[in-house]
């Protein structure tokens, strides 16, 4: 570990610990030599226990940063403490335009419009939060707590996306079984959510049950002609087993994406391990067409030509 590191570390001990008499000395004495000055401002303006001075730091560190869209979340919470609410959804707006992604950002920018009494804006940004984040407990407690206080409507879809959100949350921590739960949920309130069954097959893939995979897969594609990715999966799975439906499944990929370039490459493999080395060349043909560094494509063609069609 660096000097550097070394002091971010330190640092981050005294903020955990909430010992910002610490936090302050490291910041003053040790982090302004090391660090740019938007970070440096950034930190001021977290340790500090007046609105005014915050917001001053905020200032300057966007200022020295205009795309830091931590700093605009904080300075925004600030603005929010001011009551500042136009101030606030400003800076929300800005933090969302540069990660639309921010569950965090769009939790915020609701609690500040539930201040505005935009009840409806407010519900809206919760669950736009929930469903980026479906473990952020602050936002399930906002929207829970303005549905106590308010008389609102949810989104009737919304209970479907939820427990969709939380299996693929589920899917990418490795969570396979609680993923099939949730999934099994989405699917007994909308029995045809082509997606629902798509992830399911995901799931069955990682966990390598590859038949129930495949049953999903096709469940996916029956209830959606264009699911790309559901004709790549089921595709790969096949590939060993009979390469010619594997074949179809990744011709139907480059057919709704004409730029898929692994498909390309998986048709190539494919017609050459059926002898097909023309049309094997002119698919790997098409991919350079579309990435001319394509490296898997090149040694291929290259393989092909020097093995195959001398």
């Amino acid at each position: 570990m660096n000097n550097s590191e070394k002091i971010y570390r330190k640092l981050t001990n005294a903020l955990n610990a909430n010992d910002m008499e610490s936090a302050k000395k490291i910041i003053n004495t040790e982090l302004k030599r090391i660090a740019p000055k938007h970070e440096t401002y950034f930190y001021m303006a977290l340790v500090s226990d007046d609105l005014n001075e915050k917001l001053k730091n905020y200032n300057k560190s966007i200022e020295n940063k205009s795309d830091f869209t931590d700093a605009y979340i904080n300075r925004g919470l600030v603005k929010n403490e001011l009551k500042d609410y136009e101030g606030s959804l400003k800076d929300y707006n800005k933090a969302i335009e540069l990660d639309s992604k921010c569950a965090l950002a769009y939790n915020n920018r609701g609690y500040t419009k539930a201040k505005m009494q935009d009840y409806k804006g407010a519900l809206s940004d919760y669950n736009k939060a929930i469903l980026l984040n479906p473990n952020l407990k602050i936002a399930l407690d906002n929207k829970a707590k303005l549905l106590l206080e308010v008389c609102l409507e949810d989104d009737p879809q919304f209970t479907e996306k939820y427990y969709l959100s939380l299996g693929i949350s589920n899917i990418n921590q490795g969570n396979f079984e609680e993923a099939l739960v949730n999934l099994n949920e989405v699917i007994k309130h909308n029995a045809n959510s082509d997606i629902a069954y798509f992830y399911k097959g995901v799931t069955y893939h990682n966990m390598c049950k590859d038949d129930e995979a495949i049953i999903n897969y096709t469940k996916s594609i029956e209830l959606n002609k264009n699911m790309i990715d559901a004709y790549f999966n089921r595709g790969q799975l096949l590939y060993k087993t009979n390469p010619k439906e594997a074949l179809d499944d990744f011709v139907s990929a480059v057919a709704l994406d004409p730029k898929f370039i692994d498909a390309y490459y998986s048709i190539a493999a494919i017609q050459k391990t059926l002898g097909q080395y023309q049309d094997a060349i002119k698919n790997l043909d098409k991919i350079l067409e579309i990435e001319p560094n394509a490296i898997n494509a090149k040694a291929l063609k290259n393989l092909i030509l020097t093995k195959y069609l001398k």
